[in-house]
């Protein structure tokens, strides 16, 4: 027991010598090449040279012109005067439409329209490119006609601008009832008040028929032929030079 425990102490110094020299190599390789380090030499190189700095200019107070002018806090430093927007124009009121009492549309012949400024004045036949207050027909057909003012057109039914005020007029008052027999009413007769014959010159030698006239169709008056055909909006009456 006493030679292994020997042995054992043995087999530790030798280590431990072992380590000792171990560490002392370590040491000594170490400081050589501190050694080493230091004793080199180092070649030293001139610092490359530097671009000169950009030449700062002075200050000058109207570069700051915009900061006083964009400061959204003092709008009356803006020396920009701002003008309030044009008002918009005003539009001029449209004038009343003429008033229509019939169309005709006869071959070979232009288109005719039946107008009156007014209601209740005097009717006259136009045709395209004729004026009439401050319209301008443009063109006329069996439904539409088309009118111009101030450079603007309006398209217009026919029977929109019918003047229904003579219309009424001419409708014939309805009788009150009575109890007793009806009066007796002499029908062969021609009614006296209506004028027979043509009636107002619509141009171009044509002549407008009167109402409730009843010269038979194909009657010759004053050189002018009664001519009666039918159009969408019924029967149309009007007199044109005979032939």
């Amino acid at each position: 027991m006493t030679r292994k425990l020997r042995l054992l102490d043995l087999g530790l110094v030798l280590l431990l010598a072992l380590l000792g020299w171990q560490m002392r190599a370590e040491w000594v390789w170490a400081h050589a090449r501190e050694l080493a380090f230091r004793q080199q030499r180092i070649d030293q190189k001139p610092a490359p040279a530097s671009d000169p700095l950009p030449k700062v200019a002075p200050l000058s107070p109207m570069a700051y012109a915009e900061v006083a002018i964009l400061n959204l806090f003092s709008r009356d430093r803006n020396p920009q005067v701002i003008l309030d927007p044009p008002a918009p124009p005003v539009e001029k009121p449209v004038p009343p439409f003429p008033l229509a009492r019939g169309v005709m549309l006869w071959d070979g012949a232009p288109p005719t329209v039946v107008l009156t400024e007014r209601p209740g004045g005097d009717q006259k036949g136009y045709h395209p490119g004729d004026a009439i207050g401050p319209w301008k027909i443009l063109s006329v057909d069996n439904k539409y006609v088309v009118l111009e003012w101030d450079g603007k057109q309006f398209k217009k039914r026919i029977d929109e601008l019918m003047d229904r005020t003579n219309l009424m007029a001419e409708a014939p008052p309805q009788a009150p009832p009575t109890s007793g027999p009806p009066a007796a009413t002499n029908l062969s007769g021609p009614n006296n008040n209506v004028k027979s014959g043509p009636g107002a010159d619509t141009g171009s030698g044509f002549r407008a028929c009167v109402a409730g006239d009843t010269t038979a169709p194909g009657t010759v008056i004053d050189g002018v032929k009664k001519i009666v055909s039918q159009t969408p909006f019924g029967s149309a009456c009007r007199w044109e030079p005979a032939k």
